[in-house]
């Protein structure tokens, strides 16, 4: 269960919105779903407690369904641009909520960063660039590229079969932090590793760092 719980709208119930939400509910958020599709509308309502048949492009609209009282709202409409951007103009009025946006493409996400959206993303681009960062580099679990390409990675420990933290000296010599070690037959991972710990031959490491930096780590 999160520590806090929140209240996030999800405006647009199509594939993306609605895996949205569903996500947002296993992980105990309280979740509004909207959109103007009868058909999304009930395919949602098996998932979503709250769900709304109704225009998000109507600013009266969505005051009255109490979205300026909620911690976020996601806008994931497909039906264009201009149909997006007037729904965050609307949601940006209410002054209320954090605003995620799904944008359908660069130009859009670009605007969007422009009204100064708390984030805009294209799901299809950073499906694409995570991809291709995990096929050249094996063990690859996730990238963040807002703050300059800072990769997680899972590493097999073989050739440091012996060494202790503080004597492979990481982070001068490839910028990168151990964040947690998982020793050979444990289940469980300890996270924040005393710099004096030995590595095994088998242990797993969760190090972060600049994607770049991790080409050259051969554990």
């Amino acid at each position: 269960m999160p520590e806090k719980k929140l209240e996030i709208g999800v405006i647009g119930l199509g594939k993306f919105g609605l895996r949205m939400a569903t996500t947002l509910v296993s992980l105990g958020h309280t979740v509004v779903g909207i959109d103007m599709s009868e058909t999304r509308v009930q395919l949602a309502e098996e998932a979503l407690d709250t769900v709304y048949k109704a225009d998000a492009t109507n600013i009266s609209v969505l005051r009255s369904l109490h979205v300026q009282d909620l911690n976020w709202v996601v806008i994931s409409v497909g039906q264009g641009v201009e149909q997006s951007l007037s729904i965050t103009l609307n949601v940006q009025e209410l002054r209320g909520p954090k605003i995620l946006v799904k944008a359908s493409n660069e130009e859009h996400r670009k605007i969007l960063q422009r009204l100064r959206v708390d984030r805009a993303l294209v799901p299809e681009m950073e499906a694409a660039v995570m991809a291709a960062h995990q096929l050249t580099c094996p063990g690859m679990l996730d990238l963040i590229p807002k703050y300059g390409g800072i990769a997680i990675r899972e590493l097999r420990v073989n050739q440091w079969d012996g060494k202790t933290l503080v004597e492979l000296n990481l982070m001068q010599r490839f910028g990168v932090m151990v964040m947690g070690i998982r020793p050979v037959g444990e289940p469980s991972f300890v996270f924040v590793p005393p710099a004096r710990t030995v590595l095994h031959k088998g242990d797993t490491l969760v190090v972060a760092g600049r994607a770049d930096n991790m080409v050259d780590l051969d554990p």
